[in-house]
């Protein structure tokens, strides 16, 4: 079973494709701020899940990828 998903490729002139690689930057220097010693690779994923969630940036770089992709999420 093979899936196949209609990702474009990466036009900087796009509003669409810029915004995400804000957000991508965004996402990044937030989950550059957890501190994550002592923390096994579960915990630190789930608390820069956690960190984007609470930040809102997780919800804005889901619905641009859902955008791009041409998906309706309800």
């Amino acid at each position: 079973m093979t899936l196949t998903l209609p990702i474009p490729i990466f036009d900087p002139k796009s509003e669409l494709h810029a915004s995400l690689a804000e957000m991508a930057v965004r996402a990044e220097e937030i989950a550059a701020g957890i501190g994550i010693d002592g923390m096994n690779f579960v915990q630190v994923r789930q608390a820069v899940r956690r960190a984007l969630e609470e930040d809102g940036v997780a919800a804005d770089i889901n619905a641009r990828v859902a955008r791009l992709l041409g998906i309706t999420v309800a």
